[in-house]
């Protein structure tokens, strides 16, 4: 029976590598091109390929440190798992702590301090966009002769849209929240219904970052944090989903580099 293991390709540091380091690397590759470079580069965060044999990893660690991109090759059974997400549809923001609700509407604190990890981002997806319209038809009926008739006419059409995602991740890394902006209630902590959902959702990842102090931010939060208007894409859930298990892979790598 083969291996059946799979591997993947980390990154070590956050920086990115370049489309032109990526197309150097897959040069010697005949499953990779230029345009996988390109896409690679844009999206790329921290868990570079996954799915891969050992060999092939193996190859591509190569190619990518001959071009000094500087990576790591772990099985993928070693990388962190994510715990089962708890979805949030309210909170609310306190000094010491985030209140957050269940779907019963029950509460519980967390303190600020226990929040290890936040994640933000827009995730890109496909959804089905529904449009309806209205047209008069002419009706003839023996007694009462010609009359209008309102016909209303339903469309549906599948386009590219984005899902708003924020993700909680508490120190005991056994508690993941989970908040869709189209499904959570924000009046609870912005009341200001001039604002539309994705400005209200920027509001909150700011603000959760800023009480949260030293917790590890994903590249979407801390673009947030730092000033952005709007929220950084990401290739798909997946893509957002991976950058976390980076972050803590990383996190816990470190750890372990600098233990006594």
């Amino acid at each position: 029976m083969g291996n059946s293991i799979q591997f993947a390709v980390l990154q070590k540091e956050p920086v990115s590598p370049t489309a032109d380091q990526l197309k150097r690397a897959f040069k010697s590759f005949s499953n990779l091109t230029d345009a996988d470079a390109v896409r690679l580069a844009v999206g790329a965060h921290g868990i570079l390929i996954k799915h891969l044999g050992q060999d092939a990893a193996r190859a591509l660690q190569t190619a990518f440190q001959a071009e000094g991109i500087g990576v790591v090759v772990l099985a993928e059974d070693d990388l962190p798992k994510l715990p089962e997400g708890r979805s949030l549809q309210r909170v609310d923001l306190w000094p010491q702590v985030l209140i957050v609700y269940d779907l019963l509407g029950r509460p519980s604190p967390v303190p600020w301090a226990q929040v290890a990890l936040v994640a933000a981002g827009a995730a890109q997806h496909f959804e089905v966009h529904k449009t309806q319209s209205e047209r008069t038809a002419l009706r003839f009926n023996p007694i009462s002769g010609i009359w209008p008739n309102k016909m209303t006419e339903s469309a549906h059409t599948i386009g590219p849209g984005s899902q708003l995602l924020l993700e909680i991740i508490l120190a005991d890394h056994a508690t993941r929240y989970q908040i869709d902006a189209a499904q959570f209630t924000f009046r609870h902590v912005i009341d200001r219904p001039g604002l539309s959902t994705g400005e209200k959702f920027v509001w909150l990842v700011r603000e959760i970052c800023r009480q949260t102090g030293g917790a590890i931010l994903n590249a979407g939060a801390r673009r947030l944090h730092q000033g952005a208007e709007i929220t950084p894409d990401y290739m798909n859930r997946q893509v957002f989903l991976d950058e976390i298990v980076w972050l803590l892979w990383r996190s816990a790598h470190q750890k372990r580099l600098h233990a006594p």
